[in-house]
């Protein structure tokens, strides 16, 4: 339909310069250009894959459903071998991260194999998007009989926006 292959006057398309050429003598007429919308739409598209294709080359967050349940009792008895944080029903290991905490090592160890939520949602500090979705990284477990969190973090962040693919369901 549109007889350009590159759409903007500066990108480099001799044949659509050679058409319009044409056309300013009268030697080519009914000239069709796709509305600048749909070409907007494509752009748009082509961006969302590219960035789809980086969303897939970096690590996510386990699901809930990935998750083993785990009691208070096992969460207790692995905490006394493990640096393990529970938060908004969720256990964490944060043994790994213990040095790198900006509150310090010692903030975390007072909480491990306790419930931190209250101090991880604004008891102690009010943690940023980017806290959220690093301690997401962290998941081990879910309580069994643990309380979902309703908030704005029940779903991490970095999770609240992501390309959904559809495909069209197959004929009977």
């Amino acid at each position: 339909m549109d007889y350009r292959n590159a759409v903007k006057w500066y990108q480099w398309d001799p044949t659509k310069w050679f058409i319009a050429m044409c056309s300013i003598f009268g030697l080519a007429s009914h000239l069709r250009k796709f509305p600048d919308v749909e070409i907007k739409r494509s752009l748009l598209t082509m961006q969302l894959k590219k960035l789809d294709e980086e969303r897939e080359r970096l690590p996510w967050p386990v699901t809930s459903d990935d998750l083993p349940v785990i009691t208070w009792e096992r969460y207790q008895s692995e905490a006394q071998s493990q640096q393990l944080i529970l938060i908004s029903g969720f256990i964490h290991d944060v043994g790994q991260f213990m040095d790198q905490h900006p509150g310090g090592r010692r903030l975390l160890e007072t909480h491990v194999g306790k419930d931190a939520t209250t101090a991880f949602f604004g008891g102690v500090y009010d943690h940023s998007n980017a806290a959220h979705n690093l301690l997401a990284t962290m998941r081990v477990g879910a309580l069994h009989g643990g309380l979902e969190l309703v908030n704005e973090f029940a779903v991490p962040p970095c999770l609240k926006m992501q390309i959904v693919r559809w495909t069209p369901p197959s004929p009977m």
